[in-house]
């Protein structure tokens, strides 16, 4: 009779069963998937840093930019040994994996100092642009997400009118219509620089403005996906009402597919940021990267693409990462 109780309670305990190997089969699932995701990260930059030494060399000879154009043809070929450039290609290319490992990209042919700590101090400004285009974007494409979903005919059509717009017009165009308008009209804001508050405004909306038209749908699309649910119709079904329903079971519901889907736009706004700071000159990496692009100073341009390249890699990941935290269902996917 014991043993007989004894198989009951463990049929109905899992965890008097659970074989001491799950635990290690679960580390080991993550193990693996930790390595694969690193394999592919370390392959993503490879695959980058291949691609910009090809392209700075087929753009032009450094050595012609940092020698100067009235060097002779002695001093042209001893700037070029001196930066490896006679050298075989595949032997360039080594040289420069080897550079990128040790973090040394040279310096900048025309100040004089470290390319990678120059990309480094472009950074900041370009993350405090992105961090205030994310806040606008949730701030207001949040309740249009609401409204697009939930509106009324009139309002979902306004709504939905004004999201394909706003997607639909080039950052660069509002950039310069922006800066017509409160600029150059109305003259509330300065038209270029950074550093301030007033500077920030406008790259900002010009930056936001794709940005919100995808938060609204997604956050539209989520609560499309949810608002079938059970525990939607058991509230409503208890006197919950429609805004309660809403606010405190839908969008909750729907927050996690939004929130990792959002920290993975941000590798996506940083291409546009590259166009709005050239286009407001505002001191970010972008702008960095295309005042190095045409200067032709190369160290410069590998470091900014370099950081760039990083930057994104590990925005992914950590949207990855996220996505996994607040919604168990895709990591049970992706298992």
């Amino acid at each position: 009779m014991t043993e007989m109780t004894e198989g009951v309670v463990a049929s109905v305990d899992p965890g008097a069963t659970a074989p001491p190997s799950a635990g290690r089969g679960r580390r080991g699932r993550r193990a693996r998937r930790l390595g694969a995701m690193t394999v592919r990260l370390l392959l993503t930059l490879l695959g980058l840093l291949t691609l910009l030494f090809f392209l700075v060399r087929l753009s032009g000879d450094p050595a012609g930019v940092l020698a100067g154009p009235s060097a002779t043809p002695q001093q042209l070929e001893a700037v070029r040994a001196g930066l490896g450039l006679d050298e075989p290609l595949l032997a360039q290319y080594a040289a420069f994996l080897g550079d990128v490992v040790r973090l040394d990209f040279g310096t900048s042919v025309f100040s004089g100092e470290s390319a990678l700590g120059t990309a480094l101090g472009a950074l900041p400004a370009t993350l405090v642009l992105l961090v205030t285009t994310m806040l606008v974007s949730v701030a207001v494409g949040i309740p249009c997400g609401v409204l697009l979903d939930r509106g009324g005919r009139v309002t979902r059509a306004v709504v939905g009118t004004s999201m394909t717009l706003a997607q639909a017009v080039p950052t660069f165009v509002l950039g310069i219509l922006l800066i017509y308008l409160f600029a150059v009209r109305l003259g509330w804001l300065p038209a270029f620089g950074s550093g301030t508050a007033a500077t920030l405004v406008m790259p900002t909306l010009a930056l936001a403005t794709f940005a919100i038209a995808r938060t609204a749908r997604m956050v539209a699309a989520e609560l499309e996906q949810v608002e079938d649910q059970d525990f939607l119709r058991t509230a409503a079904a208890k006197g919950a009402s429609t805004r309660r329903v809403l606010w405190r079971h839908a969008l909750p519901n729907a927050f996690p597919a939004v929130a990792a889907a959002l920290v993975v736009e941000i590798s996506y706004l940083i291409s546009g940021a590259v166009v709005v700071e050239v286009l407001f000159a505002y001191d970010g990496i972008g702008k960095e990267l295309v005042d190095a692009i045409f200067a032709r100073d190369y160290p410069v341009v590998q470091a900014c693409v370099f950081v760039i390249g990083v930057f994104v890699v590990v925005v992914n990941v950590v949207g990855d990462g996220l996505l996994r935290a607040l919604d168990p269902r895709i990591a049970r996917a992706r298992a």
